[in-house]
């Protein structure tokens, strides 16, 4: 396992490096063990397993499938495993009550063996790049150090920062999508939740092979209705908060109200979820850059290729739903 420090303006990010691939150097011990502890666990039939590039919508996700796991439109309470897998001691894994409904930011190939030769349920989660970088950026600020923003798009785009390259992610999650014709995980995209929340909901139930009245899918679908979730989830996140506080060792002179400080409010894991806020950010040249490398890095044809991602107009008329 390698150390890597990349510098971050007058501060320095640390990773763990094992295989090519960036993780959190809160990761438990030696990534390569724990990895290989994650790959032998015990398969349970109503696991589920969220996969996304860090801020593409992941605890939204997790939130619409725990609902149509439980058969109930209520939200995550007393929540052990809110944290990505890679992340959890297994201790914790082991004793969580079932269903589980887990979700990491490491490539795919490091699931449970078991998981996946039994055909377990697996959901992906992907988001316009350009927003995920801003959501990022957001994010560090509040839970590590303050950087700004022209110096942390650059460690975004040169996959510096955890979890490595967007690039890197689609990428390798369009591999398995090739490698797993015959039963394919499922593909979630952000803006099409956002565009769609009811048939999305709908298909992800479908997916996990569950059958609800039209009722309970409108149920859920409210409930999972962004604002509506935030403010609901706004006070129990602060238990995620307080275990990365916990476990980054910058911050070890820090106070919780330094590590929750938000300036939408105390909730730093979930934000705004508006589609397109990467315009508040992006100066001309960096839309530029970032458009020249995404173009330089997509294959025409791709089923992972969304164009839409850096045309200048990509969403522009698009309206959120009103909450009723």
């Amino acid at each position: 396992m390698e150390i890597l420090r990349i510098p971050v303006g007058d501060k320095t990010l640390s990773h763990k490096v094992f295989e090519g691939n960036k993780f959190p150097d809160i990761c438990p011990g030696n990534v390569a063990d724990h990895l290989e502890k994650i790959r032998n666990m015990a398969y349970r039939h109503d696991d589920v397993f969220i996969m996304s590039y860090p801020r593409s919508g992941t605890h939204w996700l997790r939130e619409i499938v725990f609902m149509l796991m439980k058969g109930r439109a209520e939200y995550i309470i007393d929540d052990n495993i809110d944290f990505p897998i890679e992340l959890l001691d297994m201790d914790t894994i082991e004793k969580e009550a079932s269903p589980r409904i887990f979700y990491s930011h490491m490539p795919f190939q490091y699931l449970p063996r078991d998981h996946l030769a039994r055909n377990g349920k697996v959901i992906g989660c992907v988001r316009n790049p350009k927003d995920v970088m801003a959501s990022a950026f957001h994010y560090f600020n509040n839970v590590a150090f303050e950087v700004e923003w022209d110096t942390y798009f650059n460690v975004l785009l040169e996959g510096n920062a955890p979890y490595g390259c967007w690039f890197a992610w689609r990428d390798q999650w369009g591999r398995m999508l090739e490698q797993q014709r015959e039963h394919p995980p499922l593909t979630i995209t952000y803006e099409d939740t956002s565009r769609n929340l009811e048939g999305q909901v709908r298909r992800i139930s479908e997916y996990l092979g569950l059958s609800y009245s039209d009722d309970l899918i409108e149920d859920i679908t409210h409930a999972c209705k962004f604002n509506n979730m935030k403010l609901a989830k706004t006070r129990t996140k602060s238990n995620m908060m307080k275990r990365i506080k916990d476990a980054v060792q910058d911050l070890e002179t820090a106070t919780i109200e330094d590590v929750n400080r938000n300036r939408g409010g105390h909730n730093t894991v979930i934000r705004k979820g508006t589609v397109g806020d990467w315009k508040t950010l992006f100066t001309t040249e960096q839309k530029q850059k970032f458009n020249t490398v995404y173009k330089n890095k997509t294959l025409a044809g791709s089923q992972l290729d969304f164009d839409g991602y850096f045309e200048d107009d990509f969403m522009e008329s698009y309206v959120e739903p009103s909450n009723p």
